[in-house]
């Protein structure tokens, strides 16, 4: 099984701190960085380099959309998922518009995370 790094973003201190022990416990996850805004999340990447990127959409210096759009477009784009405490269809489809591969309800993070990032590292494995 590959291992990754991981960046979490949210401007919810409280939310951040749970995600961030639940990812850390991770068998596959590496490192875990944080960020609280958008802007931070663009420099910790550009300085950190994480193959995963996990975010919320609702920020208020800059969309969880728009920075999804702008590391999507990076040369070696990591693979994004939006978290959101809004999971309805207009959601669902401007995630993926905005190029994250899936929006992933924060009522259910803990409960789906295992399974992703399970699978983000078997996937890694397959040529």
């Amino acid at each position: 099984m590959r291992k990754f790094n991981v960046l979490l973003v949210d401007d919810n201190a409280q939310f951040l701190k749970a995600a961030l022990s639940l990812v850390a416990r991770q068998p596959c996850v590496t490192r875990v960085e944080c960020a609280s805004t958008a802007a931070e999340a663009l420099a910790q990447f550009d300085h950190y380099q994480p193959e995963v990127v996990l975010t919320d959409i609702m920020m208020p210096d800059m969309s969880g959309f728009e920075l999804i759009r702008q590391l999507c477009a990076r040369y070696a784009p990591p693979r994004v998922m939006a978290l959101s405490l809004h999971e309805g269809p207009e959601y669902r489809a401007a995630v993926l518009r905005s190029g994250a591969e899936k929006l992933v309800p924060k009522h259910e993070f803990a409960k789906l995370l295992p399974g992703l990032f399970s699978s983000i590292a078997h996937a890694a494995d397959t040529p």
